[in-house]
């Protein structure tokens, strides 16, 4: 799977998750290819499924990355994929503790109603949960 200093992607085919560990803080531009990068994959394999591991950054969201998805890349993703994306963000709870407390980032009630959803874990096992639960629910809506 691709691979950077930045990213390591993964899709596994028996989860249907594609996974995505950011390795270091990254500049506008990597932040931009990173994404583009997972979207490749995912179209790919018509991946709805998210892990996004923000964990080894060591530091918290930057309001500015978080507009840029907001506004740029998550659009994009119904027309895309074909259906609600689900991306589970995998944060320390520094990280987390961070972005609760960040008025500039807007509170995951935002992305309600939306073709894509988020949720905020600081465990992965809490992460895949919630994927394994919307994957059910979308399977049984299907």
């Amino acid at each position: 799977m691709p691979t950077s200093d930045y990213l390591t992607v993964n899709y596994d085919a028996e989860t249907g998750v594609l996974t995505g560990r950011w390795q270091r803080m990254v500049m506008p531009f990597e932040l931009g290819r990173g994404y583009a990068r997972l979207l490749d994959v995912a179209t790919k394999h018509l991946c709805r499924y998210w892990l996004i591991d923000t964990s080894p950054r060591r530091v918290g969201l930057d309001a500015g990355d978080v507009q840029w998805m907001r506004e740029e890349f998550l659009p994009q993703l119904p027309a895309t994929l074909g259906g609600i994306t689900y991306l589970a963000l995998l944060m320390a709870p520094h990280q987390l503790a961070g972005a609760l407390a960040d008025l500039r980032i807007a509170d995951l009630s935002h992305y309600d109603r939306r073709p894509y959803q988020l949720a905020r874990f600081t465990s992965e096992a809490e992460a895949r949960r919630w994927l394994q639960l919307c994957a059910s629910h979308d399977a049984a809506v299907a």
